[in-house]
């Protein structure tokens, strides 16, 4: 636990035993992870401070059990000097210091969620991507789909679809605009990972895009590899279809029939978006082989 306090004048120095190896690791360009070994004397708190060479000041108080914390907010490019002491009661240590250097990112505008990682953006979480700022920088990953309890109801309408829906953190659909944009930006392919209790297979395509909402986002994909079966091929070429937007060449409604939307034919061997039954499923599309979203 910490929280801000403000410095105690009172305090004195004793013969306390100080904190040992105060050190800066895992630096970025907006964060750093501060570590020390504790004293061997009892103590109440640690008090922490942190200054930029603008002369910006915070300090902290942290629980006599904490040996780490990491700093987050951080000014890029700027030198920090930690200072930190134990207290107990009116009694503190000596003082012991450590200094580290922000970095700067390699992407001022990430383009997909491999450009964030490269800028030390190490926790799992939402971030915002830019679309067409530069097409030839970096690998290019970006999660479309997630289906992982049913708690989100995939059958909806067309414009669902289109600009998307659900909980990026959880389940979600990313919206067919978005994808097309996004894929429009390169040469991706496409991966799907699939898991039903302890099984899990993966089905992997050399290329991956959408046509435009002129063509109803029709499907376009290349060589599949994997272990999951090649079903998707039987939809190539195929427009989405919604239940309230038939676009297959089934004499039914083929959304409306199975519950869901997809690149629907007559009407489906892969139906990923249709009734959820326990199988989870993680759609993505990358530019580099070598990259995994995970």
């Amino acid at each position: 636990m910490l929280t801000p306090y403000e410095p105690i004048r009172s305090l004195r120095s004793s013969a306390m035993d100080a904190p040992l190896n105060l050190t800066a690791s895992e630096v970025n360009h907006r964060s750093a992870l501060i570590s020390w070994q504790p004293p061997l004397a009892e103590i109440d708190n640690y008090m922490l401070t942190y200054k930029a060479t603008d002369g910006s000041r915070k300090e902290l108080i942290l629980d006599s059990e904490d040996t780490w914390i990491r700093l987050e907010g951080l000014a890029e490019t700027t030198e920090f000097t930690v200072k930190l002491q134990a207290a107990r009661g009116l009694d503190t240590s000596a003082v012991v210091s450590t200094t580290f250097t922000t970095g700067s990112r390699l992407f001022a505008t990430p383009q997909n969620c491999a450009q964030h990682l490269l800028n030390g953006e190490t926790l799992s979480g939402v971030y915002t991507i830019y679309i067409n700022r530069d097409p030839s920088q970096g690998c290019r990953c970006s999660v479309f789909q997630r289906r992982q309890n049913g708690l989100t109801d995939f059958s909806r309408k067309w414009s669902d679809y289109r600009v998307g829906f659900g909980n990026l953190e959880d389940e979600f659909w990313l919206g067919l605009d978005n994808i097309q944009k996004i894929a429009g930006q390169g040469r991706y392919e496409l991966r799907i990972d699939m898991k039903d209790g302890q099984e899990s297979v993966y089905a992997n395509y050399d290329k991956f895009s959408l046509g435009d909402a002129r063509n109803l986002y029709k499907l376009r994909i290349g060589e599949y590899n994997g272990t999951a079966g090649d079903s998707l091929s039987y939809h190539q070429g195929r427009p989405f279809s919604t239940k309230d937007r038939d676009n297959d060449i089934a004499v039914t409604n083929c959304a409306l029939s199975y519950k869901g939307a997809w690149w629907y034919k007559n009407c489906h061997r892969a139906n990923l978006n249709g009734k959820y039954g326990d199988r989870r499923s993680l759609l993505y599309f990358y530019s580099d082989e070598r990259r995994r979203c995970m």
